[in-house]
């Protein structure tokens, strides 16, 4: 789980089962649980107790992945994915997952979610 910790960060903003991501703190996760409030959560709970919610890359609508293309992104083969500046920070902002973090376990798949996953 360390080693995702440094790409915790990228991912500002995204919702969560608590509430929304708005930072980081030494090693606490700031949630806004609530229009007004926030809670620190120590980053160990993550896969545990909270989780990001993220999509996978696949999940784009085809208007995001038209987007996508004009921001600057590309399929290499053999090589895989390339993604401009202005397209990695769309992804982000579209909360996909490009760390595998929801196969480690600490963050849960968008489409997959019931509406009891979210909270009010």
């Amino acid at each position: 789980m360390t080693s995702y910790y440094q790409c915790l960060s990228l991912y500002v903003g995204c919702d969560t089962n608590k509430g929304k991501f708005i930072g980081i703190i030494n090693n606490n996760l700031l949630i806004n649980t609530k229009a007004t409030q926030f809670e620190e959560f120590d980053v160990q709970l993550l896969g545990h107790t909270l989780f990001l919610y993220l999509r996978y890359l696949a999940d784009l609508t085809e208007e995001q992945s038209k987007e996508l293309i004009k921001k600057g992104f590309s399929i290499g083969r053999p090589n895989g994915y390339a993604f401009s500046n202005y397209g990695f920070l769309y992804l982000i902002n579209l909360s996909v997952d490009l760390f595998g973090l929801i196969n480690s376990g600490i963050a849960k798949d968008i489409k997959i979610l019931t509406k009891e996953d979210f909270i009010d």
